[in-house]
């Protein structure tokens, strides 16, 4: 299951983004994938794709590739966990959708993450402090 990060999907969605042919080439090679968003990523895409045009492309793009919404089980219970992993990695000034995608790739191994951060490759980690898999390497 590859949860996707804003950066690829915004890029997806605006044709002017600079990261655009990029994200393309990689949804190809991603094409057989199962794609999850969660609603902290969903949330910060809206916020960078504010146009009408652009938020249909996103609902077009979502509907097109089948995305699943991550439901989180006990939502307490991830917060306290995304909570804690924000003051682990304060230093870094990471944001909530960073640690959301982070705690989320700890409790399910199926994870793995569609991001263009570099912090994912070198900062980054779950919260046992092994690697976030990505799901395409740059």
């Amino acid at each position: 299951m590859v949860l996707i990060d804003t950066t690829p999907l915004v890029a997806l969605c605006d044709p002017q983004d600079s990261l655009n042919k990029t994200a393309r080439r990689h949804l190809k090679l991603l094409a057989k994938s199962q794609f999850a968003i969660c609603e902290p990523v969903l949330t910060e895409v809206c916020f960078h794709l504010s146009t009408p045009p652009q938020r249909i492309r996103l609902q077009r793009t979502l509907e097109a590739f089948n995305v699943s919404p991550v439901l989180a089980g006990d939502a307490h219970s991830l917060w306290n966990e995304v909570f804690e992993w924000l003051n682990k990695y304060r230093d870094h000034q990471p944001d909530w959708s960073d640690g959301y995608l982070a705690v989320l790739c700890g409790r399910d191994r199926e994870f793995k993450v569609w991001t263009y951060d570099a912090e994912f490759r070198t900062v980054w980690r779950k919260p046992n402090g092994s690697a976030i898999p990505l799901a395409v390497k740059l």
